[in-house]
């Protein structure tokens, strides 16, 4: 049995050993479980396929504690007590989900405004001009104050917060103004560009005192964290030590450090029968290779350039008529962005074209469907798939990458995978392309095809080997274990620790189950 086998023994024995009575607590704009109305008026609980709900809800799985979320299931009210709060996986509890209700044009505002149409491509360099407006910065500041004061209320006397993700850049300040005994880690999980970039933002510095509140920031490569460095030394006041990789900065020191995430181990893969019955109902023939693409239909992913590659692949190769096919998932997602409309009509019509220009009436090269899809549907397909391209312009980690290549029990696959994505520095069984190179990835889609059993195999264990050593498991473990030494050394903020420790003894915490 290899290490990441015992990640979750590990990760339990952790929270025992000093963690919180509460257990932790964590922010992310996205909830794990949805609650939504059927047209029959009965409900239904959805599990949105999310890289960063797979990375997280482990954690809290072994150790117990709180989820605080944006409430964006239709019945959501219904299935929460006053305080927005149910226990979840609803089937069999282990931490509690708290919901939290913003206005909807707050929500527009802050979520498809300041976060995507102004963080979300200042981050990821693919050439789409940031939006930065008033009104959206404004409602940014009122939806982080919401989810910080939240967070104050859900921690203990001596609680752990770990806050997720550029939704949250204000939260840590916030929560050290109101609970500077609370011990609070952001962890960011897209890139982070260099200085330049960031100086475009009009309240950058702001956003970098908001983060730096926090104890430890996270990044998922070690690049980003020397960007980050380089940021902050521009643009604030402060103190950057190289050496120890930490900002000082308002009298306080912030540990910045990289946390590449991953996946769970093991993996819940689904079988191999599944995916024939899959193919089968697909209607793909049985002996065409099938390559699949799991993406949010975001301008990041590469979609298009993704299919200008298959499209170049079967100019190239015409023999691979009626014996290749790609199927691409592509979840919608910000659709009330015009960049995220006019990529979904795009994304159609490249798929439409080359359907046409080299499909039959039996066989279509490209299968696209876009809709959401729960983790266990996505397993089914990894289960399909004799190969996967994970082809992003720019990403911070891309746990696609690893899910794939964690499913591939048999260890018989090949993945294709972006040099501009945090996996590639971990992943050195992948075929690395440059996504902007239509011709290098159609021939590693090639490579992937002809490739003999055992190279698929031997490059296949060294990604499942690496993904066992460095789970989820190993890297919640890492990042606590530094929160605990940051708790335990931090006994001048013990002084506050009695007064909010009855606050919270007088607060009801009654959790529903339904």
């Amino acid at each position: 049995m290899s290490r990441g086998e015992h990640g979750a023994e590990r990760l339990r024995a952790l929270a025992g050993g000093g963690m919180p009575a509460g257990g932790l607590v964590v922010i992310a704009n996205r909830e794990p479980y949805a609650h939504e109305w059927r047209p029959d008026g009965t409900a239904v609980v959805e599990r949105p396929a999310s890289g960063l709900v797979t990375g997280i809800e482990p954690i809290l799985r072994a150790c117990g504690g709180t989820w605080l979320a944006h409430a964006g299931g239709s019945a959501d009210r219904a299935y929460s007590d006053a305080m927005g709060r149910v226990a979840v996986p609803p089937d069999a509890p282990e931490y509690t989900l708290r919901r939290l209700w913003i206005e909807e044009e707050e929500y527009e505002r802050y979520y498809s405004g300041f976060a995507n149409e102004g963080l979300w491509p200042l981050c990821h360099t693919a050439y789409t001009q940031p939006s930065f407006r008033g009104p959206d910065w404004q409602a940014y500041q009122a939806v982080n104050e919401t989810f910080a004061r939240a967070a104050v209320e859900e921690t203990g006397a001596d609680g752990l917060l770990l806050i997720q993700d550029y939704h949250f850049a204000l939260v840590p300040r916030l929560v050290r103004e109101r609970a500077p005994h609370v011990v609070t880690s952001l962890f960011w999980h897209i890139p982070w560009p260099n200085a330049e970039v960031v100086g475009i933002c009009p309240w950058k510095e702001t956003l970098l005192e908001g983060m730096l509140g926090a104890d430890v920031i996270g990044f998922h490569t070690r690049q980003y964290c020397l960007n980050f460095l380089e940021t902050v030394q521009r643009y604030l006041e402060c103190r950057v030590n190289l050496e120890e990789m930490s900002v000082s900065y308002g009298g306080r020191e912030t540990r910045v450090r990289p946390y590449p995430i991953s996946v769970e181990w093991p993996y819940p893969a689904a079988a191999r029968t599944a995916g024939a019955a899959l193919r089968r109902a697909l209607a793909i023939p049985a002996a065409a290779h099938v390559s699949v693409g799991v993406d949010r239909a975001d301008y990041t992913k590469g979609l298009l350039e993704r299919v200008h590659a298959v499209e170049q692949l079967l100019e190239d190769n015409p023999s691979l008529a009626g014996r290749y096919v790609l199927v691409q998932l592509a979840s919608p997602t910000r659709t009330r962005i015009r960049k995220y409309q006019q990529l979904a009509a795009d994304l159609e019509e490249a798929v439409d074209r080359v359907n046409v220009r080299f499909g039959t009436a039996a066989w279509k090269p490209i299968q696209l469907q876009m809709r959401t899809f729960s983790p266990e549907e996505v397993r089914q397909y990894y289960a399909m798939a004799d190969s996967a391209l994970v082809t992003p312009l720019h990403d911070g980690m891309n746990l696609v990458a690893k899910e794939y290549a964690a499913a591939c029990e048999d260890g018989d696959g090949a993945l294709v995978l972006s040099v501009f994505a945090g996996a590639a520095k971990e992943l050195d069984g992948a075929l690395l392309v440059n996504p902007y190179d239509t011709q290098q990835v159609a021939q590693s889609i090639l490579r992937a095809i002809r490739m003999p059993l055992a190279e698929r195999r031997a490059r296949m264990g060294r990604m499942r080997e690496q993904i066992a050593s460095h789970s989820i498991y190993d890297w919640s473990e890492k990042l606590l274990t530094d929160m605990r030494e940051i708790r335990q050394a931090g006994a001048r903020y013990w002084p506050h620790r009695q007064f909010l420790g009855a606050l919270h003894a007088e607060r009801p915490r009654e959790v529903v189950a339904r």
